[in-house]
C-alpha cells in the first residue's frame, strides 16, 4: 500500500510547513524543465502534485488518513485469514496402522466433528476483533475534532496559547474584548503597495476563537510597523494576495483573552526562471491545540 505521505516522503503526522518544504524539494528535483532527458519526469511530477493537493487540504487529508487506516486493517485481516488457512491445511488426518478397524471412542468422534468447527469459529472471532478495533479507531477520528473543541470550551483556554505561558498578567491585553469585531474575514489595514506575486492563506477553520492577525517583516521591531492587518473569525480563512518577496512573520492576538503569539519566519520568494517567474503560495493553519502543528512563540501584548 502506497500513500500520499510516501510520495512526498513525509511522516503521517507531518505539519503543513514540512509538507510544503518536501513538495518544493521534490518539485525542484523532478520538474520536467530540469529533467528533459528523463521521460518519467512528467509522470513523477503529476504524482507529486496530486499528493500535495491532498495533503495541503485539511478535508482531503482527513479522508486520506481514514483510507490509510482502513487499508492497513484490511491487509492485516487478509494476513490473519491466510495464516489460519495454512494452519488448517497442515493438520494431517490420522493414519490407520492395522487392517482391523477398531470402533472409535466417543472423544475421538467429538474431535472429528468439533475440530473443523472450532477452526472456523476461531477465524470468525479473529475477524470480529479486527473489525471492532478498526471501527473504534475510525470512529475516534470522526469525533476527535469535536471533542477537542468541547474540551477547549470547558477549560476556557486560548487555542494558540503555549502551555509554558502560566501567568497572563502584563502579557495579555484584555481590552480587545471591548472591541466590536467583524463577523466575516476582513482586511483592517494595508500598508504595503501590493506589488508582489506571492500569497499567504491564513486558515482559521480548525480554530474556535477569532484572531486578529498582523503580517510583519522579520526585521520589524516596532509593533506599529506591520505590512497588513486582518481579522479572521473562528472557522473561516482569508488569503493575503500580491505580497512582495521578503522574510515575514505572522503575529496573532486572540480576541477572547488578548494573548498574542508570533510565528517562525516565512520566506516569500519571487525570482525569474527560464520559463517565467517563480513565486510563493504559502498557507498557515491555526490549530486549537497548545504547541500544535503550527509553531508559534508567546508574544507580549506590548509587542503585538
Amino acid at each position: 500500500m502506497r500513500t500520499h505521505y510516501d510520495n512526498l516522503k513525509v511522516s503521517r503526522d507531518a505539519p503543513v510547513e514540512v509538507i510544503q518544504a518536501a513538495y518544493r524539494t521534490l518539485a525542484k528535483k523532478y520538474h520536467p524543465d530540469v529533467n528533459k532527458n528523463n521521460p518519467e519526469a512528467v509522470r513523477i511530477m503529476q504524482i507529486i502534485n496530486a499528493s500535495y493537493d491532498v495533503l495541503i487540504d485539511p478535508i482531503k487529508r482527513k479522508e486520506h488518513d481514514r483510507w490509510v487506516i482502513k487499508e492497513t486493517w484490511r491487509e492485516r485481516a487478509e494476513a490473519t485469514l491466510a495464516r489460519n488457512s495454512e494452519t488448517n491445511t497442515n493438520v494431517q488426518a490420522p493414519v490407520e496402522t492395522t487392517t482391523v478397524r477398531k470402533p472409535k471412542s466417543l472423544m475421538t468422534m467429538m474431535g472429528i466433528i468439533f475440530f473443523p468447527l472450532f477452526s472456523i469459529l476461531r477465524s470468525i472471532a479473529g475477524l470480529c476483533v479486527i473489525g471492532f478495533i478498526a471501527y473504534a479507531i475510525i470512529n475516534n477520528m470522526n469525533e476527535g475534532g469535536s471533542s477537542s473543541n468541547k474540551t477547549a470550551a470547558v477549560n476556557n483556554t486560548s487555542p494558540l496559547k503555549p502551555e509554558r505561558l502560566t501567568n497572563n498578567n502584563g502579557i495579555c491585553d484584555s481590552s480587545v474584548q471591548q472591541h466590536q469585531w467583524p463577523t466575516i474575514p476582513t482586511v483592517l489595514s494595508e500598508k504595503d503597495r501590493r506589488s508582489g506575486l506571492s500569497s499567504l492563506r491564513l486558515d482559521n477553520t480548525q480554530n474556535n476563537e477569532g484572531l486578529r492577525v498582523r503580517l510583519t517583516l522579520d526585521n520589524a521591531y516596532i509593533k506599529t510597523d506591520f505590512v497588513r492587518e486582518v481579522f479572521v473569525p473562528a472557522g473561516s480563512q482569508i488569503t493575503l494576495e500580491q505580497v512582495p518577496s521578503g522574510i515575514y512573520r505572522v503575529k496573532t492576538q486572540n480576541i477572547k483573552n488578548g494573548c498574542a503569539q508570533i510565528s517562525e519566519p516565512i520566506n516569500m520568494i519571487e525570482r525569474k526562471t527560464s520559463t517565467g517567474t517563480e513565486y510563493s503560495d504559502n498557507s498557515l493553519t491555526f490549530y486549537p491545540v497548545a504547541n500544535g502543528n503550527t509553531h508559534f512563540l508567546s508574544l507580549s501584548a506590548s509587542q503585538f
